[in-house]
């Protein structure tokens, strides 16, 4: 059967949109199925995911659990760990400090021994100038007297009441020889005045000289003085900067109690080096030689020591590192033999210079010394130390040796607060 054109094409478009229609509900379909299958394995992978979470919470604690058997919680361990890192910073900064305190009592002695080396080039000076002095005045009186015998000479010569010119003397003459011996007396006696003249002048000139001499003496003196002056100003900036390094690790501690207990290590330290070089030191046999047999609490006065602040300090600090833990009477004894050392020629003459002075006592040659300064002394031997420098003393002696080497070494003297003195 034969169809028209246009309805041909109709019947085919019709065919078009049924099979298209078939194939969208086919796909759909598969769409359908296919977004159930991806959540199901959605849903899956999901079960899966919160199984395996619990269990690693599980485990987690059970590691946990495991862990900590030692009933120590995170945060103790870690209060545990910081309080060890104060401690070793703590330990480290008392070393550094005790370092620094010994460097700077070195510069302090390095200081104290060039004032020791002024005073004695002002000592020097001082004699040189007395007997400068003595020489000035002498020569002064020597002048005098050639002025008087000048005087009298010329008064004999030209005043006698036989002339009163030469020319007069010889023209009274008897004969030749008469103005001969005239003649020659006359020279003579020219010789006379004019060694005399001379003499005078001679006197005069080392006068003028010995006057220069003084002079320069007496400033070379000032200059030793102001070279004095200045080394004591270096003395008590360099003694603040030795308490300043204290404060300064006190301010910067992260635990100030810790850092006590260190330096007291460090001090204990130092103390047990004091015994163990004071201990190989042999006795050289030096002696006070006088003779004391009391046993300290009989006190007497000497004329006061014109001190100042450092001196105070360092008195001071040398009674603690000797006879701090001692009685009364121990302490002012060793201050006393450190005066006793000042007032005695064979010493230097300051208090720094004694204490300084290399050698003589281990607590300033280790260094415990240099850390008591540092501190500052204890009220009780602050006092002990001013009452000494006002005139106050107990024994008479110049050596003192803790009471167990007095004993290894034969030493005989009086105990008093574990020094023997001798």
């Amino acid at each position: 059967m034969y169809l028209g054109k246009g309805k041909k094409n109709r019947i085919l478009c019709a065919g078009l949109v049924i099979c298209l229609t078939l194939s969208m509900s086919t796909v759909w379909d598969d769409i359908s199925n296919s977004d159930a299958a991806i959540q199901t394995v959605y849903a899956d992978e999901l079960h899966a995911g919160s199984a395996s979470a619990t269990d690693a919470s599980k485990d987690s604690n059970e590691s946990n659990t495991s862990g900590n058997t030692s009933g120590v919680s995170f945060d103790a361990k870690k209060e545990q760990e910081n309080e060890k890192a104060t401690a070793n910073a703590n330990k480290n900064t008392a070393q550094l400090l005790v370092d620094d305190i010994k460097k700077v009592n070195d510069r302090i002695a390095e200081t104290t021994q060039k004032i020791e080396d002024i005073n004695s080039a002002i000592t020097q000076l001082d004699g040189q100038i007395s007997e400068s002095e003595r020489a000035l005045i002498e020569a002064e009186d020597n002048i005098k007297e050639a002025r008087f015998e000048l005087g009298d000479s010329l008064k004999l010569m030209y005043e006698s009441s036989e002339g009163d010119d030469l020319l007069s003397a010889l023209m009274r003459a008897d004969d030749e020889v008469d103005l001969l011996n005239r003649g020659e007396y006359i020279s003579d006696f020219n010789k006379y005045v004019n060694g005399k003249i001379s003499d005078l002048q001679r006197l005069m000139n080392e006068q003028e000289e010995k006057t220069e001499e003084l002079i320069n003496l007496r400033n070379d003196r000032e200059e030793e003085l102001i070279k004095y002056e200045e080394r004591k100003t270096e003395l008590s900036q360099e003694m603040k900067e030795l308490s300043s390094l204290m404060e300064d690790a006190k301010k910067k501690a992260e635990d100030a109690e810790t850092l006590a207990k260190e330096l007291a290590t460090e001090v204990a330290a130092l103390e047990a080096k004091e015994r163990e070089v004071l201990g190989n030191r042999k006795y050289s046999g030096e002696s006070s030689k006088v003779v004391y047999d009391g046993d300290g609490t009989d006190y007497y006065y000497v004329t006061a020591y014109p001190y100042t602040d450092e001196d105070v300090q360092i008195l001071a600090a040398i009674i603690q590192a000797e006879a701090g833990g001692t009685s009364y009477p121990g302490m002012i004894a060793v201050g006393s033999v450190v005066m006793n050392r000042v007032e005695n020629a064979g010493f230097p003459n300051t208090v720094a210079g004694v204490v300084y002075d290399p050698y003589q006592f281990e607590p300033v040659q280790i260094g415990t010394f240099a850390v008591i300064l540092a501190e500052g002394p204890v009220a009780a031997c602050y006092q002990a130390a001013q009452e000494v420098l006002e005139g106050k003393r107990n024994v008479p002696n110049l050596y003192f040796k803790a009471a167990w080497y007095a004993e290894q070494n034969g030493i005989s003297g009086v105990n008093i607060g574990g020094n023997v003195f001798h």
